[in-house]
């Protein structure tokens, strides 16, 4: 009987939190170079004080973020304007998403008059936000970046192309092959070709490059606070997926080099935060209220 009450109250309580996420939710439509978008907007109570923009993963819904975390609630409750935008199937800030970011954040921010920007994403999504945080860098004067963090995300294109040869070739078939397959596909569409054939555009376009010493785009990284979460469980995705991944098939390699090369540049504010069952590759790596008091920490 207890248990059965305890099923009740969680489901009472998860429909709830539901309905109040459901009845806040804005969904707007947008264009840039003529082509539309759509992103997905909670409106704090109280005065908007920042804004957190939210990416999702390739092929994930973005309003679906506001279902399988509850940072967005957190940060709204605190005066945080919290945006999540459909993405392109990219798996890197290109110059179509960084428009369609920068129309979004600017107008907003304006809109606001706010100062303070916060950025994070997951898988892919993760990938755009470290590559927009150091374009922000890069252009945008007014420093109201204030921070950026990434959940579980492929950052080196070169790691990950060769990432996409072995799966092909590993014993292991069915969908780690087509894993290999779709994503060596995609970098030779979007890139041109191979790493070997064409170094510079995946030097250009990856948000951390192992192989420079200046570690690429991420050089652009030293004095911006950043969190680099994941669950590096290589057990779990042999067991699940393939005996033969190795620990550079996961994204959790590049996450550790590139706060190493952080550490090396003199980056004080950079943390490599790994989790244990919580759930390899998912929104739920990161602990929401500890994310949030960060977040509302460095943005002051």
């Amino acid at each position: 009987m207890k248990k059965k009450l305890t099923a009740i109250y969680s489901f009472l309580l998860l429909l709830f939190y539901n309905n109040l996420i459901g009845q806040n939710i804005e969904k707007y439509r947008d264009k840039v170079d003529n082509l539309s978008f759509t992103y997905y907007a909670l409106q704090p109570q109280s005065k908007v004080v920042g804004v957190l923009v939210l990416l999702p993963g390739s092929g994930e819904n973005p309003k679906s973020i506001f279902e399988k975390t509850n940072l967005p609630q957190i940060m709204a409750n605190n005066g945080y304007l919290i945006l999540a935008p459909e993405l392109h199937n990219s798996l890197f800030a290109d110059q179509s998403t960084i428009k369609e970011l920068d129309k979004i954040c600017k107008t907003q921010c304006d809109k606001y008059k706010v100062l303070s920007l916060m950025i994070g994403g997951f898988s892919s999504g993760g990938a755009v936000a470290v590559g927009y945080a150091e374009y922000l860098v890069k252009s945008d004067t007014s420093n109201i970046l204030k921070g950026v963090f990434t959940i579980d995300p492929p950052l080196d294109l070169t790691r990950l192309y060769a990432s996409a040869l072995r799966r092909i070739n590993y014993q292991c078939k069915g969908l780690i092959m087509k894993e290999g397959y779709a994503i060596k596909g995609i970098l030779e569409n979007t890139l041109g070709g191979s790493p070997d054939s064409k170094p510079e555009q995946y030097l250009i376009h990856s948000s951390y490059s192992a192989n420079d010493s200046e570690g690429g785009n991420a050089k652009y990284l030293k004095s911006i606070p950043i969190r680099l979460y994941t669950e590096p469980d290589l057990d779990f995705v042999r067991r699940t997926y393939c005996t033969d991944l190795q620990i550079d098939d996961i994204n959790a390699y590049d996450l550790e080099s590139l706060y190493k090369f952080l550490l090396k540049i003199g980056n004080k504010n950079v943390e490599y935060i790994t989790t244990r069952g919580r759930g390899f590759h998912s929104w739920n790596i990161v602990d929401a209220p500890d994310c949030a008091n960060w977040m509302m920490s460095i943005s002051k």
